[in-house]
């Protein structure tokens, strides 16, 4: 029996190129001084919504952290979250905006 190898029919061949389109997604933006830290466009909003005058800091604090430790995360918009929360506890950040129709 000699081995040989035989073609895939075009049913095959078109599922592997469908396969491999949909898996493919595209990046966000990368940020910060080093550019390592992505956020989508809606995280990066609600970032702003949420810490409207600190939370570029949070973007470059990450990104510092993240290039000088090597240290990586699965999302970094938790991860600036998670820091924001831990600073507000500790006192660290003092969040002095307010929302239309409220005074400070």
């Amino acid at each position: 029996m000699t081995d040989r190898k035989l073609s895939p029919n075009n049913m095959s061949n078109n599922n592997l190129r469908n396969s491999n389109l949909s898996g493919v997604s595209e990046r966000p933006p990368a940020r910060g001084r080093y550019e390592n830290v992505f956020l989508t466009e809606a995280e990066v909003a609600e970032l702003q919504a949420d810490f409207p005058t600190v939370w570029q800091e949070y973007i470059e604090r990450l990104s510092e952290y993240m290039a000088s430790t090597g240290k990586t995360y699965k999302s970094h918009a938790a991860t600036i979250r998670r820091w924001a929360k831990e600073d507000r506890r500790k006192g660290g950040i003092s969040d002095y905006s307010c929302k239309e129709g409220e005074s400070l």
